[in-house]
């Protein structure tokens, strides 16, 4: 009766067992592989953070945000939190400095400049200045802050630099238990790779998909970005399928 009442009203129940969402599918991965620090790695104004304690998760969390405007608010975010540390650093493959594309929402705030299918899809995508970012590899980083010992969670949102990222943890690999990677069906920056090239070097890594999750639509319907969760070979658990 209920199934029947929400269909009527324009909803479908679904059980959340069944990883329906991203926010049912993290809840269950960061719980069942026990999950002690994410590296929120773009983290923008700490969106990112903010879901996942509302879903329960009461381990550290290390947040990267480069733009000075972001972080600000990044930083009054997390105040009240000790678990939860922020730092105005840019992650990649190599340690430098370089320029970043700051929109007018800092969330499409890029390395990579927009192409002209990003442009005419996203009003936002309007470029109102660049900064001078300091970039380090999160190798590097977890060597100089003594981080070891930790089941990691790497979520990368950097808008076309994703790979790079994960190119900067060669060192690292092992300690990490499950990414989250903004991945691209239709790119909308210059040069960014799409969903073949990235899926290619995860799974290469010994990464292994367990949820893609469209992230945003062309107006046909089209499939432009999706949040795609994978987990290590190395921790992978395996239980009878559902």
């Amino acid at each position: 009766m209920i199934k029947v009442i929400a269909e009527k009203l324009g909803y479908e129940l679904i059980k959340k067992k069944k990883d329906a969402s991203l926010k049912s599918h993290l809840q269950r991965i960061l719980k069942q592989y026990e999950i002690d620090l994410v590296l929120d790695v773009g983290a923008n104004q700490g969106q990112y953070g903010k879901m996942l304690r509302n879903l329960g998760y009461k381990g550290e969390i290390i947040s990267f945000e480069p733009v000075r405007s972001a972080y600000e608010k990044l930083k009054e975010s997390t105040e009240k939190d000790n678990l939860w540390k922020v730092f105005k650093l840019g992650l990649s493959d190599k340690k430098g400095v370089t320029q970043i594309n700051v929109f007018k929402s800092s969330v499409f705030s890029s390395l990579l400049k927009p192409n002209e299918f990003g442009q005419n899809s996203f009003k936002k995508m309007e470029q109102s200045v660049t900064e001078e970012i300091d970039l380090d590899t999160l190798d590097n980083f977890l060597n100089a802050n003594h981080i070891k010992n930790k089941r990691i969670f790497l979520k990368m949102d950097t808008q076309g630099h994703d790979l790079n990222v994960f190119f900067g943890t060669r060192n690292s690999i092992a300690t990490i238990v499950g990414i989250q990677s903004e991945i691209s069906f239709q790119p909308i920056y210059e040069n960014m790779p799409n969903y073949h090239e990235s899926l290619k070097e995860y799974e290469g890594a010994g990464f292994i998909a367990t949820g893609l999750y469209p992230v945003s639509r062309s107006a046909s319907g089209a499939i432009i970005e999706m949040d795609c969760v994978m987990l290590n070979n190395k921790f992978l658990q395996n239980k009878p399928a559902q």
